[in-house]
C-alpha cells in the first residue's frame, strides 16, 4: 500500500463528510465532532475556508490514491518560534492499524520541517490512542505529560534539530 499526502481540495469535503458520520471514528479524538449537525454543507463550507484562508498546513491522506482522511497542522504561531499543532485523521476505518499514521505524519513532518521551515511541532493525544502514542514515540516526538489546557491528554513535542539530524 502507497501512502501519500496532498494538498487538501474542497472536493474532499464529500468524502470526509461520509466518514465523519461514523462515531467510532471520535472515540480516540480529543474533541468531539466540531460540527453539530454535521451536514455536507457545514463540511464544504468548512473546507472553503480552509482553502481560501491558508491559515494552516492541510493534506489529504491517499493510500493507493484512495482519499483515507486528512493530516493537517494548525495553531501556527510565527511568535512562538513557529510551533504548530499537528492533528491525524483516518476517517476510513479499514485503514486503522496498517501503519497509515506514522506514515502520513512522517510526510507533513518532512514537509514541515524541510519545506515550511516550522520550529517545532505538538501534538495533543489520547493515552487510550496506544497506536498514535507508539507512532509519536517512534518519529521522535517528546511526551511531556499530561497537558494543562486539556487534561485527558498528554503533549508531544518534536523540534526541527530533533527531525533534522544533518
Amino acid at each position: 500500500m502507497e501512502i501519500k499526502i496532498r494538498p487538501q481540495r474542497i472536493s474532499d469535503a464529500e468524502y470526509s463528510w461520509e466518514m465523519r458520520k461514523d462515531k467510532d471514528i471520535w472515540k480516540y479524538a480529543i474533541c468531539e465532532s466540531p460540527y453539530s449537525p454535521l451536514s455536507l454543507e457545514s463540511e464544504t463550507n468548512f473546507y472553503r475556508e480552509q482553502v481560501e484562508l491558508n491559515r494552516c498546513i492541510r493534506f489529504a491522506i491517499l493510500a493507493d490514491d484512495t482519499y483515507i482522511g486528512n493530516v493537517f497542522i494548525d495553531r501556527i504561531d510565527e511568535l512562538v518560534c513557529g510551533f504548530g499543532e499537528l492533528h491525524t485523521h483516518i476517517l476510513n476505518k479499514s485503514y486503522w492499524g496498517k501503519g497509515v499514521g506514522y506514515e502520513c505524519n512522517r510526510l507533513i513532518l518532512e514537509y514541515a520541517f524541510r519545506i515550511a521551515k516550522m520550529e517545532g511541532i505538538y501534538q495533543y493525544i489520547n493515552p487510550s490512542n496506544i497506536a498514535a502514542w507508539k507512532n509519536a514515540l517512534k518519529l521522535g516526538f517528546k511526551n511531556l505529560g499530561t497537558s494543562p489546557i486539556r487534561l485527558n491528554v498528554h503533549t508531544f513535542t518534536i523540534k526541527r534539530d530533533q527531525w533534522i539530524k544533518e
